[in-house]
């Protein structure tokens, strides 16, 4: 499947979706696909000394704070403040669903596109590393799933793994969230659903 600015944001929700009732705070992330030419995905690993994810790749984001007025608003600051990329509303192609975190926080994904290609790197100490991934090396290899011991009731966790670097948990989650919601043929990505 061709991952296209024009596919993509055919396929989001175009508002903000209300954040997940259950939950007990909101948090944002940026899903931020850059290069037109081989549409890359920006990740970050987090530091090592840190108590909860330690070394865990995952997507630039985190609390919308009472300073955010709106959860785009939090992704674009977090995006900022953690890989030094400099988005704006222009950007923004829609949002995913809310997803519910380990911690009952409603994380909204807020996709971001740039046709040039974009290059973070870390510039705040929670953050390790930032790298991106070719889409296409999601669609190379077949994901494996396990079942989350720490999710109730249980969910079947996708895991991609790319040079040497995993995806998975909540980061892969979205991900697999992302592919399902952008293609318009849901059976192109039956390689990547659960077991």
């Amino acid at each position: 499947m061709q991952v296209t600015k024009q596919r993509v944001r055919s396929n989001l929700l175009d508002k903000e979706p209300a954040p997940l009732a259950m939950c007990r705070g909101n948090a944002a992330v940026a899903f931020v696909i850059s290069d037109a030419n081989s549409p890359s995905l920006t990740l970050c690993v987090k530091a090592p000394h840190l108590r909860k994810h330690a070394g865990e790749v995952s997507l630039p984001g985190g609390k919308v704070e009472l300073s955010d007025n709106s959860v785009m608003s939090a992704a674009l600051r977090e995006l900022e403040e953690e890989t030094g990329l400099i988005l704006t509303a222009k950007h923004t192609l829609g949002y995913l669903n809310p997803i519910e975190s380990l911690y009952q926080l409603s994380v909204t994904p807020c996709v971001f596109w740039s046709d040039d290609r974009l290059i973070g790197e870390p510039r705040d100490q929670e953050i390790d590393r930032v790298f991106s991934i070719p889409m296409e090396a999601f669609f190379s290899q077949l994901p494996t799933f396990e079942v989350s011991q720490h999710r109730s009731p249980a969910v079947w966790m996708p895991r991609w793994h790319y040079n040497n670097e995993e995806i998975w948990g909540l980061t892969a989650l979205i991900v697999h969230d992302f592919f399902q919601t952008i293609s318009a043929d849901r059976m192109i990505l039956t390689r990547l659903s659960m077991p």
